[in-house]
């Protein structure tokens, strides 16, 4: 097939045509996708690199995502906390009024006789919840030989004034005739004389539960119960810190030995693990008569939830300053992602108003194209006319 042959003026004008037409293609693409960088062909240098730059905000973008969960894991176990601290006060305020109500008389021995005479030297010896024995010890030459109310007088006064006694919450009283004695128990726990004149008898660890009592330790119970059943839902997404759950809060998109992350865990002043968040951990024990009869174990019972309150606050604590890390590194992960995006979108991105200037030169440089185009092609039908 023979070429066709153009005039050197045609052929210039269409060449630059071609061109035009060629510009303004890449300006409308531009200016359709918003990107001056829509390939590898366009600046392959330019878009690997944006390429890497979104890549990198798109992984941290989801590692957000765990951080918000894990932000809302700590969110639910610190209000877990404080309903429980709540409920913790209230189950002290019971053990508190249970105090203040008068009860019913401690329990005390059998009557113990006094010594009638100075022959022998008199012992009283107990043991108190099975524990080791202690005693008291009267002389003969600290009795009277003929007056046994005198003698009894002596012994309530040695047993008052021992250590051991004392120690226990033991004391000893006269009976009404004046020449014998009981021992009162107010240790909470059972007592056993084992040695002496009631050598072999036995003291009840409390006396009757009052109904004040017994209504404020069933209030007490229902509070514990209802501790464990807070405690139990303070979850978040499966993963539950007050039930003993450790939860990993990854920071960055790395693997290995470069990844950091944040655990977060119930953990003691010492570091160690806390363990679950329950009623008997913080010292709220279930109540019984035992406990609710005796103002000794009521008092005991007592600093034990006020020391499981104390662990409570600074429990609390500990997820407060884990609820700012999480949230200090979410932020920082957020400016981050957005200065990739920023770094690949100045990369690859149109500047929107020099597309539209070039877009319309683009256009007004095609048309006067088309025009010189149209004038080369009149010379050349002119010489033809010529021809003619």
């Amino acid at each position: 097939m023979s070429a066709i042959n153009l005039s050197a003026g045609v052929r210039s004008n269409l060449l630059s045509l071609q061109g035009t037409a060629g510009l303004l293609e890449q300006t409308q693409n531009r200016l359709a996708t918003g990107k001056k960088v829509n390939g590898p062909l366009d600046d392959a240098a330019a878009f690997f690199t944006a390429q890497g730059l979104n890549s990198r905000a798109n992984d941290l973008s989801s590692i957000t995502q765990g951080m918000q969960n894990g932000m809302k894991t700590i969110d639910a176990a610190s209000k877990g906390i404080d309903s429980i601290s709540t409920t913790m006060e209230t189950m002290i305020g019971q053990v508190r009024q249970a105090l203040q109500d008068p009860g019913s008389e401690p329990p005390e021995s059998a009557g113990i006789t006094a010594p009638a005479d100075d022959s022998t030297a008199f012992v009283v010896e107990a043991a108190v919840g099975g524990g080791a024995a202690f005693d008291v010890t009267i002389a003969t030459g600290d009795l009277s030989a003929t007056d046994q109310a005198a003698n009894a007088q002596t012994v309530v006064d040695a047993i008052n004034g021992d250590a051991n006694f004392q120690s226990n919450n033991l004391t000893a009283q006269l009976d009404d005739a004046g020449t014998g004695f009981t021992i009162v128990n107010e240790s909470g726990q059972e007592v056993v004389l084992t040695e002496g004149a009631s050598s072999g008898g036995t003291i009840d660890a409390v006396g009757d539960l009052t109904d004040a009592r017994q209504a404020l330790m069933n209030s007490y119970n229902d509070l514990r119960t209802e501790l464990n059943a807070l405690s139990a839902d303070s979850g978040y997404n499966g993963n539950n810190l007050l039930m003993g759950d450790a939860l990993e809060v990854v920071f960055n998109e790395l693997t290995g030995d470069d990844r950091t992350s944040f655990t977060v865990s119930a953990k003691q002043a010492d570091g160690t693990a806390f363990g679950n968040v329950t009623a008997d951990r913080l010292g709220g024990a279930e109540g019984d008569a035992t406990t609710f009869a005796s103002n000794v174990n009521l008092e005991s019972r007592l600093e034990a939830l006020q020391s499981g309150v104390s662990e409570l606050r600074s429990l609390s604590s500990q997820l407060g300053t884990a609820q700012t890390i999480v949230e200090n590194r979410e932020s920082f992960t957020k400016e981050m992602v957005n200065t990739l995006q920023a770094g690949a979108d100045g990369l690859t991105l149109a500047d929107m108003n020099e597309e539209a200037a070039n877009n319309l030169a683009l256009q007004t440089k095609q048309q006067l194209g088309q025009s010189a185009l149209g004038l080369a092609i009149q010379n050349d039908q002119s010489v033809l006319q010529l021809l003619r």
